[in-house]
């Protein structure tokens, strides 16, 4: 019934074939999980200070321009180099750029809020190699 063997006589060069050629795949797919390069760092902003006072993380309507200090960390509590940091909503916008310390200083003019009561700002922070940080309820806006 099985007496043809033709089918058998390559097999075991075959399977050893076929093993070398799945265990050369799964070592690659090894180095290019375990490369940590590629993925992206996580980071955090803080607000550090308004016009030089630490205590005050709010703002008020029509009360000039106000100095925001923002530091940006990485992971590893070092700063983020170049990141680009944006305060938005309540429509209105302002923006700056982290330094060499990571601390970024950004002018918001109160007189542009629209608001009734109270709001939030919105901050973003951007940077090449990291992961986008996004804080909804940064800054808060009130009307006195």
């Amino acid at each position: 019934m099985f007496r043809d063997e033709t089918a058998t006589v390559g097999l075991p060069m075959r399977m050893v074939v076929l093993t070398i050629v799945g265990m050369a795949g799964l070592a690659a797919m090894i180095i290019f999980i375990g490369d940590m390069s590629l993925v992206p760092k996580t980071m955090h902003a803080d607000i550090t200070g308004i016009d030089n006072s630490t205590t005050s993380s709010v703002l008020h309507v029509n009360n000039g321009t106000k100095n925001v200090t923002i530091r940006v960390i990485d992971i590893d509590g070092g700063p983020v180099v170049g990141a680009t940091v944006v305060f938005y909503g309540l429509h209105t916008s302002a923006s700056g750029m982290t330094d060499s310390n990571g601390n970024a200083l950004v002018n918001i003019n109160t007189s542009s809020f629209i608001v009734s009561g109270e709001g939030y700002l919105k901050l973003s922070a951007k940077a090449s190699g990291f992961v986008d940080y996004q804080n909804d309820f940064a800054l808060k806006v009130v009307d006195s």
